[in-house]
């Protein structure tokens, strides 16, 4: 009992505060608020989760065979629920790239990382990574190409996201030690930036058009239900069993990543779809996050 509300708490404190503090900032017409979104866009794009993976694969130790198996169970799982999207789009008459990006990627990186951690120690937070890392590639690459609607190659390869998780891989082969400053540096930016990027979901309500709930509660039962269901068939499958099992049947129901919502403003597309997706998804983990580890003991 006392762990599920650790983690109730976890996605109070670390979530909803900052979804709050976000929504009251989309209250103030101040002209310097528009400018700082556009900071926070772009330092996530460019800087933050680039750096965050370049230092987490610096510092890896996963088991390879285990890493084969999340990882090839995290792509499945984001390719299943673009297929879902893409049905969901053909019988809804909406636009593909318009919906597709917050059902198929989830929050592996604020939500799936301190709760597998939090659960499975070290380990845990070494296959979330992984997992993280798999959709934070298929996001960067795949999911621009998706969303762009011209010049989608020049799109990826401006993302340094896949070159820095490249040196940090490179950098741990050589079993380089990570400077102290870096480990700094990266706690630093965490703590402001990500409480940022989650206060731009708060912003983003002031403006949802609610007619899009119903296309948001289909969207969030395809990306936690879907996502969920595909990755217990695989690890059924696959034979897969302990932490890293447990890392990707977790983090396949995350709810939606709040990089849709920034992709969704940078290509364009459907922002208040993707910050519906973001907000109920995340109310809606408080009840299956518990329920999935229950399930999972």
């Amino acid at each position: 009992m006392g762990t599920l509300i650790e983690v109730l708490l976890k996605l109070v404190s670390k979530v909803f505060v900052f979804v709050f503090i976000g929504y009251l900032i989309g209250k103030v017409r101040a002209r310097f608020v528009k400018p700082l979104i556009a900071v926070v866009i772009y330092g996530s794009l460019y800087v933050l989760v680039p750096f965050f993976f370049f230092l987490s694969m610096w510092e890896s130790s996963a088991d390879f065979l285990i890493t084969k198996k999340v990882t090839l169970i995290a792509a499945a799982v984001v390719i299943a629920c673009g297929f879902m999207a893409y049905l969901f789009s053909t019988l809804s008459g909406v636009e593909f790239r318009q919906i597709c990006l917050p059902i198929m990627f989830m929050n592996t990186i604020y939500l799936a990382i301190p709760i597998n951690t939090l659960f499975f120690g070290s380990e845990g937070m070494t296959y979330s990574i992984i997992y993280s890392l798999t959709v934070g590639i298929l996001n960067f690459t795949l999911g621009i190409y998706l969303v762009s609607r011209k010049e989608h190659f020049l799109e990826i390869i401006k993302m340094p996201l896949i070159y820095a998780a490249l040196v940090g891989v490179v950098l741990n082969q050589a079993k380089v030690g990570i400077p102290v400053v870096f480990l700094n540096i990266s706690q630093r930016l965490k703590d402001v930036v990500l409480p940022a990027m989650v206060g731009l979901v708060g912003y983003q309500l002031n403006f949802i058009k609610w007619p899009h709930l119903k296309l948001v509660n289909v969207g969030v039962i395809l990306r936690m239900g879907g996502g969920f269901l595909v990755a217990l068939i695989l690890v059924k499958l696959l034979n897969f069993s302990g932490p890293g099992a447990s890392v990707v049947l977790i983090s396949s129901a995350m709810p939606s990543a709040v990089l849709t919502y920034i992709f969704a403003k940078r290509y364009k597309v459907d922002a208040d779809f993707a910050a519906g997706m973001i907000l109920v998804s995340t109310l809606l983990s408080i009840v299956t996050i518990p329920l999935i580890v229950s399930f999972l003991r």
